[in-house]
C-alpha cells in the first residue's frame, strides 16, 4: 500500500494542502538509514510545507478548518501521522566561499 500512499501524496494531498492561504510550498523527504541511525518513532517519510504569514495562529486555525474536508486514503494509518509547527531562529546560512588561487 505505499505506492497507493506516495501516489495519493504526490498527485493529491500536497495541492490540497497548498491551497490553505499563506502555504507556499511544500517538499517531502524519505530517511536515509545507515548504521545506528534511530527511526524516529517508527517514522520513514516526512513533509515540510513553508508558510509565510503575520498571524501564525490564523494560518493554524485555516489549516485545521481545511483539514476537516480532506479526505485521508484507506493506505493511510491516520495515528502514524504527527503534525507540528516550527518557526526559524536563524535565516538560511550558507558556506563563506573563499578564493584559494
Amino acid at each position: 500500500m505505499e505506492a497507493e500512499y506516495h501516489r495519493w501524496y504526490d498527485e493529491f494531498h500536497l495541492d490540497e494542502v497548498l491551497q490553505v492561504p499563506d502555504f507556499v510550498a511544500a517538499e517531502r523527504y524519505s530517511l536515509v538509514e545507515s548504521d545506528g541511525s534511530p527511526r524516529l518513532d517508527g517514522t520513514s517519510h516526512l513533509a515540510v510545507f513553508t508558510v509565510t504569514t503575520a498571524d501564525i495562529d490564523v494560518t493554524m486555525s485555516a489549516f485545521r478548518d481545511a483539514q476537516k474536508s480532506m479526505t485521508p486514503p484507506a493506505c493511510l494509518n491516520a495515528d502514524s501521522v504527527i503534525l507540528s509547527w516550527w518557526r526559524p531562529l536563524t535565516s538560511r546560512v550558507l558556506p563563506v566561499v573563499t578564493d584559494h588561487s
